[in-house]
């Protein structure tokens, strides 16, 4: 039994801890609160504030760029709202990071996932071995990571000299600022 239910949390990121799988599928957390709260990376300048987003320019505010369909698919999948946060840096070094909150996993899932492929035309599917059921893809240039947390999309686009590691890091970062991990310790490593 004991087997089943460790099965059973597998594609919830790193298992059962906090109650299960229904409690996973619970958590919430205000978008602008996860990207606010991460460092900038070495080599990258100092970000601005986050910028806050609703359904109707969810696709902009992530990706720079309209993209048909796609802010009626977060209206219609329940995006309660998103922050952005954009970092830029030489030769074309640009990280962003996406925080969104919606009404349930599944429409957070889909149109993150869909963002990401988006964020890297042509690119190959990425799911890091720590992000399993997490949505990727990467390029030589670029690379995207979505990863859900319940109800929570965490999105990192990033293009130019930017490696798997920062875009790792960062989403771990905002894991945490999401649940309520303890942020201390280097925040500025791989």
């Amino acid at each position: 039994m004991a087997l089943v239910a460790a099965v059973a949390c597998v594609p919830l990121l790193a298992g059962c801890a906090g109650g299960g799988v229904a409690a996973q599928d619970s958590v919430e957390a205000d978008p602008a609160f996860i990207v606010r709260v991460l460092p900038t990376r070495p080599g990258l300048d100092i970000a601005g504030p986050e910028v806050k987003t609703g359904s109707g320019e969810f696709d902009k505010a992530a990706l720079g760029e309209s993209i048909p369909g796609l802010a009626k698919g977060a209206k219609d999948g329940g995006l309660r709202g998103a922050a952005t946060r954009t970092w830029t840096g030489s030769d074309g070094a640009r990280l962003v990071a996406v925080a969104s909150l919606w009404d349930d996993s599944e429409p957070a899932r889909a149109i993150g996932g869909q963002v990401a492929k988006a964020a890297v035309p042509g690119g190959t599917p990425w799911t890091p071995s720590q992000y399993g059921g997490s949505q990727g893809f990467r390029a030589e240039d670029a690379r995207a990571l979505n990863v859900v947390v319940g109800r929570v999309s965490l999105l990192v686009i990033a293009e130019g000299p930017i490696d798997d590691e920062a875009v790792l890091r960062t989403v771990d970062l905002m894991r945490k600022a999401t649940t309520g991990d303890d942020l201390e310790g280097p925040v500025s490593s791989g």
